[in-house]
């Protein structure tokens, strides 16, 4: 790149806005707003619906890695993702299009989230012999299982039994992203030293002593779900790519 170039980018960065947001895990988050290529990575990330949650939450992260300033972005965790969304998005456009016709204002909605209160702690939960440590994932755990389940199924060609293949490890990889440890009598076991085999573990466990694990983990994912109410009714929005094409 030229050296005229090379000022004007500068210039440019030099001239960035600074964004402020709240997350349950802290105040006054500073971010920079997304750019165009940013924009760009989001949008091309729609891809097949199986899959497309996994890798918005993908391109999102590195986004995030990317916008947050004096933070490191592992210190956050999914529900705090939200709000971090919502902030870029309204920078982009308060107002958004909803298929129903209606407008919503992307700013009521995060002012409505500062009234959340979200009190999920790390536990652990015991069933007869097993004890399963429990907690709220980080982003850069969230990253690295969904980044392991979407190689795994990169090239598939999503027929019934490839599709019923991913439905399953959905289920055991999202257990996974919960559970850091792993007690069973006197041996314990940390499961996120190594991914692939605690993979494995976890499909010989029998599912009814995961009950009280699939209970936290449908608390955590109804706390995000929160954060995205609209302020007029109970209805959700969509945090997809398409809420980010204007």
């Amino acid at each position: 790149m030229s050296d005229q170039f090379q000022d004007i980018l500068k210039e440019i960065q030099d001239n960035q806005t600074t964004i402020t947001v709240d997350t349950i895990t802290k105040k006054n988050i500073k971010l920079t707003p997304l750019t165009l290529s940013q924009q760009k990575r989001i949008i091309e990330s729609v891809s097949d619906e199986t899959l497309a949650v996994l890798f918005f939450n993908n391109v999102f992260y590195d986004i995030l890695k990317e916008n947050i300033i004096d933070n490191d972005i592992d210190t956050f965790d999914t529900i705090d993702r939200v709000n971090l969304t919502l902030a870029l998005r309204m920078h982009l456009q308060d107002e958004v299009d909803l298929d129903d016709n209606t407008k919503i204002k992307i700013s009521e909605i995060i002012e409505k989230n500062k009234d959340n209160i979200i009190d999920i702690k790390d536990r652990f939960i015991s069933k007869d012999n097993f004890t399963f440590g429990v907690q709220r994932p980080k982003l850069g755990l969230d990253n690295k299982i969904n980044k392991l389940l979407l190689n795994k199924y990169k090239n598939a060609k999503m027929d019934q039994n490839k599709l019923k293949n991913l439905i399953s490890d959905l289920y055991v990889y999202e257990i996974l992203k919960f559970v850091s440890v792993l007690r069973v009598n006197d041996k314990e076991i940390n499961l996120h030293d190594n991914f692939t085999e605690s993979i494995k573990l976890l499909g010989q466990i029998d599912t009814s002593l995961l009950t009280d694990v699939t209970e936290y983990i449908n608390e955590v994912r109804e706390a995000e779900s929160l954060f995205t109410k609209r302020v007029d009714n109970t209805d959700n929005i969509d945090i997809t790519p398409n809420l980010f094409i204007l």
